[in-house]
């Protein structure tokens, strides 16, 4: 499993700091750094500048205001792009989560339930790492990406699984921000159907009796699983990402169910609210839902935006764009490299000697930014392959806004230093 390198407690909660400390030991976590700021500009500043994997948000601390750092990462999320866990006191606080949606959170845990969830949470996203933010892959995302993974009978592991994955197709800009909520409550109550229908049993007149008592259903999963043979049972999680499209497969070791009930969209609304209600909303977002005979795999895809842009940072948000059309050159090989170009949207060929030697996208972030720091001449020539935008960036108005925000000159200066680092690792395997 691959580690994380580093996680950051905000709160002024010591006895909180305590507590997380001692989960993460026991459970093998990552280097822990304990901040302890109480103004969310200076925890935003932090965030930036030493960009650490997961950071632990304490919403119920009276002493900071946890929503106001929460909505200054959801203004300009471009450059804090790690993972959040939000730590709440109640449901009421949690519920004012939506208005930060914007924001990377990957889980949402109440404090009480701290000590038991959060290693599930960590290695969740241990292992998921490479697609906990889009931006630190760069110019090397290769769009077919695909992962495979069983999950135990817990909710928590469902919710962080389907947050994992809508947060990183919303931050590539595969999906809309609107999307990605539809999205998350989709692959989420599609995960707990394969849990508690599947591995659990848990019937119609079980199920009903249960929630009508205003109980939760994470309470009868976990009595279910007080049968060793029902804990065993696992839910078979798999996502694969490609250019165009995104497709999902979930298993559950169940005998399966009557779906066809629910995917019969001639049933009165009110089926749905206590039943069938995650079968309705995939089969109202996504394409191609299909079920196996039993009923207990289901797979399904959705489409990506057609109009794919980019997230603008912040800091670059009042300089001027430029719309690009296709076959336009950009620059020339053997050009002075006066500008750095932030790419929006489209896709451009580099051009070697007459032959198309790489594709940049979006997902390149910059174009031009090697020759231009070290002011060499451009070393290819560079065409739009699609229409597309670009901000174009001079050496004064990049240097102002540096000044402004320091932390673009490292994030830019750490974005360099991975792509020299897995260009050395590819070298080095060839040989």
């Amino acid at each position: 499993m691959t580690q994380l390198e580093a996680i950051t407690l905000i709160s002024s909660n010591t006895d909180l700091f305590r507590d997380v400390s001692e989960v993460l030991k026991t459970s093998g976590g990552a280097d822990f750094r304990d901040v302890q700021l109480k103004d969310p500009g200076a925890a935003l500043d932090f965030l930036n500048m030493e960009m650490p994997d997961l950071a632990l948000v304490d919403c119920s601390d009276p002493s900071f205001d946890a929503f106001g750092l929460l909505q200054s990462i959801t203004i300009d999320p471009w450059l804090f792009h790690g993972g959040i866990i939000a730590l709440c006191e109640d449901f009421e606080s949690s519920g004012k989560l939506e208005d930060s949606r914007g924001a990377n959170i990957v889980a949402t845990v109440m404090l009480e339930d701290l000590r038991k969830h959060l290693p599930t949470i960590i290695s969740v996203v241990a292992r998921n790492r490479r697609i906990l933010y889009q931006r630190e892959l760069g110019a090397d995302l290769v769009w077919n990406i695909s992962g495979s993974y069983r999950l135990a009978n817990d909710t928590v592991e469902a919710a962080c699984y389907a947050n994992l994955v809508s947060n990183f197709l919303c931050s590539s800009g595969r999906i809309a921000l609107d999307d990605k909520s539809v999205l998350t409550m989709a692959i989420f109550e599609m995960l707990i159907n394969a849990i508690e229908h599947g591995n659990c049993g848990i019937g119609y007149a079980e199920k009903s009796a249960w929630l009508e008592q205003g109980k939760n259903i994470g309470e009868l999963i976990e009595q279910k699983c007080q049968d060793p043979a029902v804990a065993a049972r696992r839910v078979t999680f798999e996502y694969s990402f490609t250019p165009e499209s995104a497709r999902f497969f979930i298993a559950d070791e169940g005998t399966g169910f009557d779906w066809k009930q629910f995917t019969d969209t001639s049933h009165k609304t009110g089926v749905f609210e206590l039943h069938g209600r995650g079968i309705f909303m995939t089969k109202g977002f996504t394409r191609n839902l299909l079920y196996n005979k039993e009923g207990n795999e289901v797979s399904f895809e959705i489409d990506y935006l057609q109009e794919r842009s980019a997230v603008t940072p912040g800091v670059l948000r009042s300089m001027e764009t430029s719309d690009i059309q296709e076959g336009q050159i950009v620059f020339e090989y053997g050009e002075t490299s006066d500008y750095l170009y932030y790419i929006v949207k489209g896709r451009y060929d580099v051009i070697v000697n007459n032959r198309t030697v790489s594709v940049l996208s979006p997902d390149d972030i910059f174009m031009g930014e090697m020759s231009f720091l070290l002011n060499n001449k451009r070393s290819a020539t560079v065409r739009a392959a699609t229409v597309g935008r670009l901000i174009k960036i001079s050496k004064k108005d990049f240097v102002e806004a540096v000044r402004r925000k320091p932390q673009y000159a490292l994030f830019l200066s750490r974005l360099l230093a991975q792509r020299i680092q897995r260009l050395n690792q590819r070298e080095f395997t060839a040989q």
